[in-house]
This record gives C-alpha cells, structure tokens and sequence, in this order.
C-alpha cells in the first residue's frame, strides 16, 4: 500500500509530503493505494524459437499458463506487418529456448488446447518437399508455385545463399522482396 494526499474537490493525488493542492488551496487528505502489481518478469536472454502458433493468441494462453506453473521460460511474440511488403500477418508464436524446448513440448503435450495446434517443427517438415520445395511459405503461408526461390506474397528468400544480395547495376544491397534496385532503380531479377 502507498500512501498518496488526495484533494477532494480538484480530484488529484499529489506526493504524501504535500499538505495543499496547489490548483485550489483546499487542505489534502491521506489516502492509501493499493500498489500496482509486480510487473511480469522478463524472459531470460537467449535464442527462442517457436514450439506453438496460432492466428489467435487466445488460443495460446492455455500453454502459457501451464508454462509458467512449471517454471519454463517462454515468450510469446506476434509476427506484425512486414515494413518491406507492407503484408499484415496474423500468426503468434510460443517461444522457448533450446535449451527447454523438449520439457515444454512434454509439459504441453498433456494439454488439450495443445492438441487442437500445430507444433512449429511438425508443420515446418510437412511443408517441405525435398523434390518440390516449401508448398506453403513458412512466414506467411502464402502457396507457392513449384521450385519457388522466394515467397510471391512477402518476400521470404526460401533458399540460397546467406551473402547479401547487391544490385548488379549499383552494387546497392537490396531485400529479396525488392523487384527494383531502391538506389538506382534497376530491374531485379530472381
């Protein structure tokens, strides 16, 4: 409890060391506050990855529950708009760290709520055909064409090499998204 000088008529808290209201001179009153609730402690540092995703974040606070009454660290991250594509994306993510994925998938495997979602890894392989490629993008879900280098609807390079892609007008880096060379204009091609 916090203890605050509340002014009657003017409606307005001031520190306890403080005896007028300085709006209407009028003589302030004690008043004890419930303190605010303890924020939430953050997760641990580290790299989380995705167990569970749903497009309704309802759907994942069952899970989160039963996270924290075991004690596993976990963060829950939603996937916003895409500021190259401009593409609104709707997917939550429960994250763990490596390090207490399999605990977490053996603490939530019980749970109902968790057998009616999809596991990030399972749906991640069932997506992947070795002759054809991804069937559906693994950040967006868009379908996508046969033999794709990257995702018709975001951007998502979806293979390749991890060296930067450089406009071969300008030398510019560009985004796997970008269909012109942002500095010089230049058409890109895939």
């Amino acid at each position: 409890m916090a203890t605050v000088r509340h002014c009657p008529r003017c409606d307005t808290d001031y520190r306890p060391e403080i005896l007028t209201c300085a709006e209407c001179g009028e003589a302030l009153q004690l008043r004890e506050e419930e303190a605010p609730p303890p924020a939430a402690a953050e997760p641990p540092p580290g790299d989380y990855r995705s167990l569970y995703f749903s497009e309704r974040i309802e759907d994942l606070e069952p899970l989160a529950e039963e996270l924290t009454r075991r004690s596993i660290p976990f963060r829950i991250d939603i996937s916003g708009e895409d500021p190259v594509t401009l593409i609104p994306h709707s997917r939550f993510d429960l994250l763990t760290r490596e390090e207490e994925r399999e605990r977490a998938r053996e603490a939530l495997a019980q749970l109902p709520e968790a057998a009616a979602l999809e596991l990030s890894d399972e749906a991640a392989q069932r997506g992947f055909d070795a002759q054809r490629g991804y069937a559906r993008c693994p950040a967006c879900a868009a379908e996508l064409p046969a033999a794709a280098l990257k995702c018709p609807d975001c951007g998502l390079a979806l293979r390749g090499s991890l060296e930067p892609l450089v406009c071969s007008g300008c030398g510019w880096e560009v985004s796997s998204a970008d269909t012109a060379c942002p500095r010089c204009g230049a058409v890109l091609e895939d």
